[in-house]
């Protein structure tokens, strides 16, 4: 035989023989395998796997990826075949060729490497932590449920964060799930988190803080509102410019201009707006207050037409279309409308600026307006915004930045937010006036000051309240005494009647007799004029004068005590003029202010002097007289009452008009009715229609369908 032959057939014999040798321990392993005989199968793949690693870490595999023998473990199943997928990888072919006679190739190792990846991630989802899904993505390197496991794990990582809710728990978890779903609800949780933590004081200095170190976090536009909450909580001028200055980035610096703008020109007039620019020369909305100026000059009315309200200009011009159920006149910059029942205000642009939504709105005070709708109330304030929520059953006016309220049958006080600024404790309270609130406690009242502090303990059965004399009346088992802001008592409970402090006097009321009081208890004017019946409705000083009886004659005295008229009138009206009314038995007449009378017993009735002139009534007619007695007009009006500005209404068989003190007719008596609503401009009633005259001209600038109606 040739040598290259003889070479050759031994190569391929030795082929066999290695073949024959190789299958046998193999083979029996798998054999044994087959038949489940695991202790056999894995004590032959052991002692194989030096030799044939590839073939012996697949069948070891096997055996630890099967359930049914001891010798299961999914995470031994997967690091067998991956020893297995190395070891074949490395393997020369002739053993590739070999053990894949025994089922051994890339195939099945691939099909093995998926059942230990499924089994692995069997097991995690078992135990469902954290812990062992982070195990598997790390250990099962290339599964298909990797990416499953990623996400279940960083849903359970967040979940953990967010129950422990703190900045803490959310920055770990971006720090260490960077990649992760929840990536950014996680920043804004930890931006929230932040927040809150930095915050917890709820204090001016910690927002400020929290803004000063936190400047990227979305939290301090929140932070920014509530610096400018807690820096305003009077919504006061004062407050608003503090804030402004101490605040100059704040994204509230704006509204609080504009509430200062507000505030200082609620009533939108040339002169208040100019004061606000002398007084803020760097408001930054000069431009704005262009148009302002335009609307301040406008002068609107109410008209009606069709049974619908709205607003003309003093020539007549629709400004603000009829569509409201009722309207108002303007009072400063707004008016109040009715619509749906509901009743709200506008402005003089037609805007509106209190949602018409409520069953009442009070007139404003301190730039805020209470509101009421079904029996709930809160406050609102000039630009109509909701600032004190409508959780109470009653809002006082605000004064001093506080309002009483009441909440559960209980009266405390609120600041212009709607916080609790005085604890409410009280069956009943008043507003502030100079500091100091009357309140109610076990049917008693006292006082109290802005910070709550008592001032005068619950013991009386009336207090009146502290005006600018500083001193308070006070009742207690049907006697009137004087008490000091300090609950002093400056006069003892001892008079019927103490009447108010006018001219500084006051008339004092003790049985059957009176005289005058100073606000610190002394007595001015000895207690000896008659108390007449209804002394206290007359017997109060003014324009230095009082009216008092003496052994049943009426006189005027000065706050000295002088007598100005002497005690012979059955009656005195009030001295406001050059002429006093008096009367000596069923008539009247008048008197200087010396006491000289001009003329007697002319008149059934005469009231005391306005602007120069005083009305008289002679049987059912009136009429006018002018300061030195005479008739200017003779009583011939049936109704004749002052309209202001020197004009009389005055009524006639024809109808109503407007006459002046010298007894010209300035409008016709010709109306049903007739107001005078300028010194120029009177709204007229005719057939229950209205119109408006003007009376430099007498031309109607507008008048209802049906006014001229017969």
């Amino acid at each position: 035989m040739h040598p290259h032959g003889l070479r050759a057939a031994f190569i391929l014999a030795a082929t066999i023989l290695t073949a024959s040798l190789f299958a046998g321990p193999l083979k029996k392993a798998f054999a044994a395998l087959e038949v489940h005989n695991y202790f056999l199968a894995r004590e032959i793949f052991l002692k194989q796997a030096r030799k044939h690693p590839a073939a012996a870490w697949y069948g070891l595999s096997v055996i630890a990826g099967r359930a049914n023998n001891p010798y299961y473990d999914p995470d031994s199943c997967y690091a067998a075949i991956t020893r297995a997928d190395a070891s074949f990888t490395a393997s020369p072919d002739k053993e590739r060729v070999a053990i894949g006679k025994l089922g051994v190739n890339h195939a099945a190792i691939e099909a093995q490497k998926r059942h230990a990846h499924q089994l692995g991630w069997e097991l995690a989802r078992n135990v469902n932590t954290i812990a062992a899904y982070d195990r598997y993505i790390n250990a099962y390197v290339g599964s298909p449920f990797a990416a499953e496991a990623t996400l279940v794990r960083d849903h359970l990582a967040f979940q953990v964060a967010r129950e422990e809710n703190t900045a803490q728990a959310y920055q770990a978890f971006l720090d260490r799930y960077p990649r992760a779903k929840e990536v950014y609800e996680a920043r804004n949780r930890l931006n929230e988190a932040v927040y809150r933590e930095a915050t917890v004081a709820r204090d001016l200095e910690s927002y400020r803080t929290f803004i000063r170190e936190h400047p990227d976090n979305p939290y301090t536009q929140q932070a920014e509102e509530e610096v400018y909450r807690l820096s305003t909580p009077g919504r006061t001028v004062s407050e608003y410019h503090a804030f402004i200055q101490a605040n100059p980035r704040n994204r509230k610096v704006n509204e609080a201009w504009r509430a200062i703008y507000e505030q200082y020109t609620r009533d939108l007039s040339t002169n208040t707006i100019t004061r606000f620019l002398q007084d803020f020369p760097e408001y930054p909305f000069v431009e704005e207050i262009v148009d302002d100026y335009k609307t301040a000059s406008l002068y609107l009315l109410p008209f009606r037409r069709e049974g619908k309200w709205g607003y003309i200009d003093e020539e007549g011009n629709e400004r603000i279309k009829a569509g409201y159920e009722w309207a108002e006149p303007f009072e400063g910059a707004q008016a109040m409308v009715g619509l749906n029942g509901r009743t709200g205000t506008i402005n003089r642009s037609g805007k509106v600026v209190v949602a018409i939504e409520y069953d009442e709105v009070a007139d404003p005070a301190e730039g805020t307006s209470t509101v009421e709708r079904s029996g709930r109330v809160g406050a609102v304030d000039r630009n109509g915004a909701l600032v004190v929520p409508m959780i109470f059953g009653d809002v006082g006016e605000f004064s001093g930045g506080l309002a009483y309220a009441e909440r559960d049958g209980v009266y405390g006080y609120i600041n212009a937010r709607g916080d609790e600024a005085i604890p409410f404790q009280f069956t009943s309270a008043g507003t502030f006036r100079n500091g100091i609130a009357v309140v109610e406690k076990d049917g008693l009242f006292g006082a109290i000051d802005v910070k709550g502090n008592v001032l005068v303990p619950p013991q009386f059965d009336w207090v009146e309240g502290f005006g600018a004399d500083g001193v308070s009346r006070v009742r207690k088992d049907g006697k009137t005494g004087l008490i000091s802001p300090f609950g002093d008592l400056l006069v003892p409970l001892k008079y019927d009647h103490i009447g108010p402090f006018v001219n500084g006097l006051a008339l004092a009321v003790e049985g059957r007799k009176c005289g005058y009081l100073t606000p610190l208890g002394a007595v001015q004017i000895p207690i000896e004029y008659d108390a007449a019946e209804g002394v206290a409705g007359w017997g109060d000083f003014r324009d230095g004068l009082a009216e008092v009886q003496s052994a049943g004659k009426r006189c005027l005295i000065n706050a000295r005590n002088e007598r100005i008229f002497p005690c012979v009138f059955a009656d005195i009206g009030p001295a406001t003029g050059a002429l006093v009314p008096v009367r000596r038995k069923s008539k009247w007449g008048c008197a200087d202010r010396r006491g000289n009378v001009l003329f007697d017993n002319r008149y059934d009735l005469a009231w005391e002097m306005v602007n120069g002139i005083a009305r008289v009534k002679s049987g059912e007619l009136f009429g006018l007289i002018d300061s030195t007695g005479k008739e200017v007009v003779a009583p011939r009006y049936s109704e004749l009452v002052t309209a202001g500005s020197d004009l009389w209404i005055a009524r006639d068989a024809q109808g109503s008009g407007l006459i002046d003190r010298t007894a010209r007719v300035v409008l016709p008596l010709r109306y049903d009715a007739v107001q005078l609503v300028r010194a120029d401009l009177a709204q007229v009633e005719r057939n229950e229609r209205l119109g408006y005259v003007r009376l430099t001209d007498g031309r109607v600038i507008w008048k209802e369908d049906g006014f001229d109606s017969p």
